[in-house]
């Protein structure tokens, strides 16, 4: 039985269509992933099925469909936006009750069902009593039951949060935490339907594999966006790609969608191309009958005919024509083999040691990945090698002519959102002609008339992009990248990837991606949580 059903749901702003004919359902245990571009309307077709957004109707064949959103009765949908709401006044606990808030009220009506039973005077108030008590305990357990405690406590704990957090004001955490803090309320409700946008962003590797362990033994429905393909591969048994203003359904996860689409679009390659030659002898069947004689018009009637009743099949189209991700870092000149070096380096907080006695040379051409868990200090590391912390012990000395960018979480804030991409490149680059930028944004899948968009009406992924764009004019040879792929769509992340892999400056990533590790870098760099950290051979998967 399908818990969701979607008919015929288009959307347009102003006069721009963003989708239509969009149609799908879920069952119940079904494990779908919605992929597209950023910019493509992933996020507003989540608003649409969550009623913050109203849908329009499709237009088909000049004639409007009205569109349809129909939850199953007495089902309940959860959602997780890239942006959690912020409740600063209150602390992580209260947060955490307000999820076991419908558990509580469940408990309530199994004790007063209790009650009832026990001070029943008659036959009928008894029945009365048993059934509210036995409806009340089946939903307590179709809800954990009484195993939920304990799970809450492991919920938490793996997403970041011990007995220690609870008192902490949401308002002094850090983004990520509160998107985790969003996480862990609603996973603990329970819905029948988990909607998810992005859950993966701020996670750690250890966490993001926990969620994959959860998502795919949850009993419900799961409607998930992410720019993860490790993630999406052990999660989802369905892909539904929005593509060209449409939405393609296919049956399996993103490896299997992979092979699927190469064989659909070499397929209906083929089709095009056999039918346009079919198309091309009837039209020189017609040239060659353009007599006024009786017969010669008869041809010429039935073979315009032929040509009229036929399917036309579509040429393939790219979403935009992608252009080979290749760049070269700006010119910053020749520099040593020993790019930096930690000597003896420590940084603690009070009692607290985020790591000690780290001793590391970072050579020219390394591309480093940067791991650990969250909270054992790799944004702190960072941070001590751009000068804006001082580390407890030790040092870090830089080689002749270093050069260093770079990119944060935060990157997108300083964007000028009343410029337009084009002009937020040509501001950071002062020699490049409109023609040098949009070369250097087409890299990053800004094409035509994407490039004229306000930064402001741009999405959170476009936005990244952007700030990647500007950031890799900036002439460097050492460069380090916090979490770039963050609200990035796959194919943005694949280019990234191949940007990175030809780019000839030396690299430092801090990233939960595991695709992009094991993709780009040659060095891991782990900090293991107890105060340790070491530089050892090999990417994420050899270090693992």
């Amino acid at each position: 039985m399908s818990i969701l059903t979607v008919a015929n749901v288009a959307k347009s702003f102003s006069a721009d269509l963003l989708f239509s004919e969009i149609s799908f359902s879920l069952a119940a245990g079904q494990k779908m992933g919605l992929i597209g571009r950023n910019g493509g309307g992933k996020t507003t077709l989540l608003k649409i099925l969550l009623g913050q957004e109203m849908p329009d109707p499709s237009l088909v064949g000049g004639v409007a469909i009205p569109a349809r959103v129909a939850l199953a009765a007495g089902r309940r949908m959860g959602y997780l936006r890239q942006e959690a709401p912020v409740y600063p006044e209150h602390t992580i606990g209260e947060e955490i009750e307000t999820a076991m808030a419908p558990m509580r009220a469940i408990q309530k009506r199994i004790t007063d069902a209790e009650h009832a039973m026990s001070d029943a005077k008659n036959d009928t108030a008894l029945e009365r009593a048993m059934a509210d008590y036995t409806a009340a305990h089946d939903d307590f357990e179709a809800r954990g039951g009484y195993e939920g405690e304990e799970e809450r406590d492991s919920i938490l704990l793996r997403l970041g949060f011990g007995p220690e957090s609870m008192d902490k004001r949401v308002g002094s955490c850090s983004g990520g935490e509160q998107t985790r803090l969003a996480l862990a309320k609603l996973v603990l409700t329970r819905p029948d339907l988990l909607v998810l946008d992005e859950p993966t962003n701020h996670l750690d590797i250890a966490a993001t594999e926990w969620l994959e362990g959860f998502l795919k033994e949850y009993p419900g429905a799961v409607l998930l966006v992410s720019h993860d393909r490790y993630f999406l591969d052990a999660v989802t048994d369905t892909t539904a790609e929005l593509e060209n203003q449409r939405l393609t359904v296919y049956k399996g996860n993103y490896s299997h969608y992979r092979r699927q689409k190469e064989e659909r679009v070499l397929r209906q390659q083929e089709m095009y191309e056999q039918q346009q030659a079919e198309i091309g002898r009837l039209r020189d069947l017609i040239k060659r009958n353009m007599g006024a004689d009786a017969n010669a018009s008869n041809i010429r009637h039935k073979t315009q005919g032929r040509i009229d009743r036929m399917d036309k099949i579509e040429a393939v189209r790219s979403d935009t024509s992608r252009v080979k991700a290749r760049f070269e870092s700006a010119g910053a000149g020749r520099i040593g083999r020993e790019v930096a070096r930690f000597s003896d380096l420590s940084k603690s907080y009070g009692s607290r040691t985020l790591f000690a006695h780290l001793d590391a040379v970072v050579e020219r051409g390394d591309r480093i990945g940067l791991v650990g868990p969250n909270g054992t200090g790799k944004t702190t590391l960072v941070r001590i090698l751009l000068g804006i912390e001082t580390p407890t012990t030790g040092d870090v000395t830089f080689g002749n002519n270093v050069r260093l960018a770079y990119f944060s979480q935060h990157a997108t804030d300083d964007l000028d959102t009343s410029r337009s991409v084009v002009e937020t490149l040509m501001d950071e680059a002062i020699t490049f002609t409109e023609t040098d930028a949009r070369n250097h944004l087409a890299r990053f899948l800004f094409t035509g008339d994407d490039v004229l968009k306000k930064v402001a009406m741009l999405s959170g992924g476009e936005k990244n992009k952007l700030a990647l764009a500007r950031m890799l004019i900036k002439p460097c040879n050492l460069l380090i990248l916090d979490e770039p792929t963050n609200h990035l769509d796959i194919e943005s992340c694949e280019t990234l990837t191949e940007m990175l892999n030809g780019y000839e400056a030396t690299l430092m990533l801090v990233s939960h991606d595991r695709y992009l590790l094991n993709a780009v870098t040659t060095k891991t760099l782990a900090l293991t949580g107890d105060g340790h950290g070491t530089l050892f051979e090999g990417n994420y998967a050899a270090w693992r």
